[in-house]
């Protein structure tokens, strides 16, 4: 409600609104599509990946948070890179998949890599949470270690799952003490439960890197525009995204206190966005 008052005042005053500045931020991400070949072939949309990831921990290396979360983790590969440029951080893998918990734990180098990779669902209340696991699409059976499955069901409705009850925790919660850190969100849709349930955390992300969709794929999900606003509202401003699949991206988000601070963070940026000029 306080949000739409803010809105309705800074209309009659003349001012861009919250809804403005979204829209705005999301439009200017777009305009890098004119970078990549993205029709006919995956390969551009791959190599929009690879150079946003490359982004994220560049920047990841730079600022040296003291915590890194990796939220719908599967392997926690994202977590074992990260050791390899944060020494000293406490790095935390969440994964809710059971049998891919089951498997993982045991065949995945995490202890080796000083990777904390813990059974959880991330959401915004604690207890347990009805995870979906897909088992066919379509009347075609799923691989069952798939990364795509989620707390949410989806709005296709020739997906068929089991349904497991598994352990929920707030990221609040588990990381009330932490001084800073770096997140990688990958939560199948359920960006809400997930950021709704970090609010503390997010003010204390140097930067993130979040999967989005720009349109409804899990029954009553956050769409792209409702995680930028969530995020923005944290002080987290989105400076780059790639074009993985058609409707279905990643975004980085860096602190503004960072990018008004810090030179090399800006060199950074630059260093992202002449290089795809070369893609």
């Amino acid at each position: 409600m306080l949000k739409r008052l803010g809105e309705l005042a800074a209309t009659k005053l003349g001012l861009a609104t919250r809804s403005d500045l979204i829209a705005m931020h999301e439009v200017q991400m777009l305009t890098t599509a004119s970078i990549f070949k993205l029709w006919g072939t995956s390969h551009q949309r791959k190599a929009s990946n690879k150079a946003l990831v490359e982004l994220f921990f560049g920047i990841v290396k730079i600022l040296q948070p003291s915590v890194f979360i990796e939220a719908g983790a599967k392997k926690a590969d994202t977590s074992i890179r990260a050791r390899k440029v944060l020494p000293e951080a406490r790095i935390v893998a969440f994964e809710a998949s059971p049998d891919n918990y089951a498997i993982y734990s045991k065949t995945e180098p995490h202890a080796d890599n000083r990777v904390e990779y813990l059974h959880y669902a991330l959401s915004d209340r604690e207890g347990t949470i009805d995870f979906n696991i897909r088992t066919s699409v379509a009347g075609n059976a799923v691989w069952e270690h798939s990364g795509a499955n989620s707390i949410l069901a989806r709005t296709d409705e020739s997906t068929e799952y089991k349904t497991v009850a598994v352990p929920s925790r707030r990221l609040d919660d588990l990381f009330a003490d932490c001084g800073s850190c770096a997140m990688w969100v990958d939560v199948e849709g359920a960006s809400k439960q997930v950021l709704t349930g970090a609010k503390a955390t997010l003010r204390k992300a140097q930067v993130a890197i979040v999967e989005v969709e720009d349109h409804e794929i899990w029954e009553g999900q956050w769409k792209a525009g409702d995680v930028i606003g969530a995020m923005m509202d944290a002080g987290l401003v989105p400076i780059a995204r790639d074009f993985e699949y058609k409707g279905q991206y990643n975004v980085v988000f860096l602190h503004r206190d960072v990018f008004v601070g810090n030179r090399d963070i800006r060199q950074n940026i630059e260093f992202f966005f002449s290089e795809l000029v070369k893609r």
